[in-house]
């Protein structure tokens, strides 16, 4: 098993997406695909999200776009 690559911030994600935190929140609503909920929430301080899930969310969104792609991840 891989250690960990870390956490990204609500503020780095919208970096990464170009995105607002609303579109980051609606994204987690989704019926199909929603984006992983924060590894840590807290009350007053900013919510992180694991890499690892987040990269895995981005691939498992192209490889549904893509469905050709599925048998090259495999």
């Amino acid at each position: 098993m891989t250690a960990a690559k870390g956490y990204w911030s609500t503020k780095d994600l919208c970096h990464r997406f170009r995105c607002t935190r609303c579109t980051i929140n609606r994204w987690m609503r989704r019926d199909k695909l929603p984006f992983p909920k924060p590894k840590i929430m807290a009350t007053g301080s900013q919510n992180l999200w694991s890499i690892d899930d987040v990269q895995k969310w981005e691939i498992e969104c192209v490889i549904s776009q893509n469905p050709e792609l599925a048998n090259q991840a495999a």
